[in-house]
């Protein structure tokens, strides 16, 4: 079972390592797998924060889907790459989490293991703002459970 990651303060951690699958022919990550990257973080940030998403529909009838997202591309993954997805909760709101994710190479790591000098850069970043929804796609609030255990995470960044 792949790592659910690790809490640094108020960000998740989570690694993942670039495969042939998510590059193209010239072994740089496709563009539309950085999606996938964030996708499996923010899962697994709400898993380790005690919200399995299966879990959270099936007991409260809500789930959170992607409302808004903005990607920078700021420098290319390539194949192999061990890398790290930083991710943050920004903002809360009655029926929304906006969080920021950084895609960086793990440990400070630069492509081909040369040790980079100011650590991890960010090489992607997404700007997402997420909304609670019912069965029928309608929005709705955040369960209580869930907002609480955000606000505590969010106010850890905040000190």
């Amino acid at each position: 079972m792949p790592s659910a990651g690790w809490w640094e303060g108020a960000s998740h951690v989570f690694p993942t390592r670039v495969y042939y699958e998510d590059t193209d022919a010239g072994g740089i990550v496709y563009h539309a797998n950085y999606l996938r990257f964030a996708e499996r973080a923010r899962n697994e940030m709400l898993r380790l924060s005690g919200f399995p998403h299966a879990a959270m529909v099936a007991e409260t009838g809500s789930a959170l889907t992607v409302r808004r997202c903005d990607i920078d591309f700021r420098q290319p993954a390539r194949l192999d790459d061990a890398l790290e997805v930083v991710s943050r909760i920004v903002d809360i709101g009655a029926a929304t989490l906006d969080i920021e994710q950084d895609v960086r190479r793990a440990s400070g790591l630069s492509w081909g293991g040369v040790e980079a000098s100011t650590g991890p850069a960010p090489l992607v970043r997404l700007g997402l703002r997420l909304a609670c929804i019912n069965a029928q796609g309608r929005p709705v609030r955040l369960p209580a459970a869930l907002r609480s255990v955000m606000v505590n995470i969010l106010s850890k960044g905040q000190d």
